[in-house]
């Protein structure tokens, strides 16, 4: 009995046993299932992922490939451009000689006291310069800057593939900073002239040129702005610059501006820098401009220029509806020289110039640039307002001299060629135009300062009025010269000066002639 009682006994919990592993079992294929489901799930949701990242790769790819191919073509651009324009650039070097005296390495003192000294030792110096030019003709003429061959006695030309030969000079402009040389050689490799007037600010350009005497080198840029002024430091130039970010050093000067069809777009001139390097603001001279100067220059060896013989402003709005002008265009004559072509004529001084030959004139530098590109002896024919009146007068230009910086056309050519050209200012009467500031009759105005003149050095500025000369009153242009005819070279004279609300007393010395 108690065996059979055992014996049920363990049956009972063998039943027990296989119930609970059941049980077991369903739970673990419960978890393998959702575990499946879960594992499933993040299979599925990472296959679309890698399907989507591939769909998406597969988007991107061609568009980058593309990309290399634009930037890859654009680059041969570049280096096509320079393999065809690097023969058509020259290194020139110049050489001359100064002398220079030589300081005395000991006192000599009976020399000193009892006269006698001996003139100086006088040591002839060579200076050597480098810079660029570029071929215009196959047989030899070369376009470069007046500054890189200018009182040089020797020029020697250095082409791409270093074949060196002397050069002489054919004709100097240095109111553009331009100069043709000439070489006798033949078969030249020539550089084309492109259309300047129609680059446009953005443009991708290349320089081409020798800095510091590294030969043919190319660097690369965009047009950065046009039309630029005040760039050279010389009295009555003619600018128009393209400005560029293209790396320009010393030796560039004369070298090629090019687009990128390799066409000669300017003539690379000067760099705006504080370190004497490149600071990313470089110039050049249109080729347009450089064209027109250099075929002067070929066959007349020189650039003739009218001259009108006034002094010129632009007109500003207060002053053109106090004239009855309905607008600024035009510019207002200011003064009359009295040697020049327009004194002869029915102009006079508050007259507003605004047509030449027919042809409207915006401001004084475009009246200027025109007056200077026709030739001397032509009659032009001039629309002018006077008190309100249109009026047309017939004139016969002069020549522009060559080395008088101050007989222009224009006022900004700097001062007129009175005695007071001597210290470096030109002086008007007070016109309507200043009369908003000082009251007629009660001096001159300085109506220009010339860069690096005595004027300059004692801070006078445009429009300064002069009171008085050596402590006597002055009231008109006509005065001021006839005291200056009594003023020694060398003599020491005093202003008074008023500047806006502030009067005083400038003391200078009139350079010795």
């Amino acid at each position: 009995m108690h065996s059979w009682i055992k014996q049920d006994s363990a049956s009972k919990t063998g039943r027990s046993s296989m119930t609970e592993k059941r049980k077991f079992g369903g739970l673990a294929a419960a978890a393998l299932l959702v575990t499946g489901m879960v594992l499933g799930a993040l299979f599925i949701s990472n296959w679309d992922a890698s399907v989507a990242e591939r769909d998406v790769y597969r988007s991107i790819t061609p568009v980058v490939a593309a990309d290399q191919r634009s930037l890859q073509d654009f680059s041969e651009t570049f280096a096509t451009i320079a393999e065809r324009v690097k023969p058509s650039v020259v290194l020139i070097k110049s050489k001359r000689v100064v002398r220079q005296a030589q300081a005395q390495r000991f006192w000599r003192p009976f020399e000193e006291f009892f006269g006698g000294r001996q003139p100086p030792d006088v040591q002839p110096r060579p200076l050597e310069g480098l810079g660029s030019g570029v071929i215009v003709s196959e047989d030899g003429y070369i376009l470069t800057n007046n500054h890189v061959v200018e009182n040089a006695d020797e020029l020697t030309v250095q082409f791409a593939d270093e074949r060196e030969t002397n050069a002489k000079v054919v004709g100097l402009d240095p109111r553009t900073d331009l100069a043709v040389i000439k070489v006798d050689f033949d078969d030249l490799p020539v550089l084309a002239f492109g259309d300047s007037d129609k680059l446009r600010v953005g443009e991708w350009v290349m320089a081409i040129g020798n800095p510091l005497g590294r030969n043919h080198t190319v660097t690369a840029g965009i047009v950065s702005a046009k039309g630029r002024k005040q760039v050279l430091p010389v009295d009555g130039s003619y600018e128009n610059f393209i400005q560029t970010d293209a790396a320009i050093n010393p030796g560039n000067s004369g070298g090629a501006l090019v687009d990128l069809e390799g066409n000669l777009m300017g003539i690379n001139t000067a760099i705006a820098t504080r370190t004497g390097g490149y600071q990313g603001i470089g110039f050049a001279v249109p080729a347009n401009m450089a064209r027109d100067i250099m075929t002067r220059l070929v066959e007349d060896g020189r650039v003739s220029r009218g001259y009108l013989g006034v002094g010129i402003d632009n007109l500003e709005e207060e002053l053109a509806e106090s004239m009855g002008l309905e607008s600024t265009a035009g510019v207002l004559i200011e003064m009359i020289a009295d040697d020049g072509p327009a004194k002869d004529s029915d102009l006079q001084v508050e007259d507003v110039i605004v047509a030449l030959n027919g042809s409207d004139v915006e401001n004084s530098d475009d009246l200027r640039k025109r007056i200077a590109s026709i030739s001397p002896g032509t009659e032009v024919e001039l629309g002018v307002i006077r008190d309100g009146e249109p009026v047309t007068i017939a004139i016969e230009l002069g020549e522009l001299p060559d080395g008088d910086p101050t007989r222009t056309a224009s006022r900004e050519d700097s001062p007129s060629s009175s005695p007071a050209g001597n210290i470096g200012i030109e002086v008007v009467d007070v016109t309507r135009q200043w009369t908003r500031f000082y009251e007629s009759g009660s001096g001159v105005i300085i109506n220009a300062v010339r860069s690096g003149s005595v004027a300059e050095e004692k801070n006078l500025q445009r429009g300064d009025l002069i009171r008085e000369v050596n402590g006597d009153p002055v009231t008109t242009v006509q005065e001021f010269n006839a005291m200056f005819r009594h003023f020694e070279p060398g003599q020491a004279i005093r202003f008074q000066i008023q500047r806006a609300n502030r009067q005083f007393l400038v003391g200078l010395r009139i350079p010795e002639e």
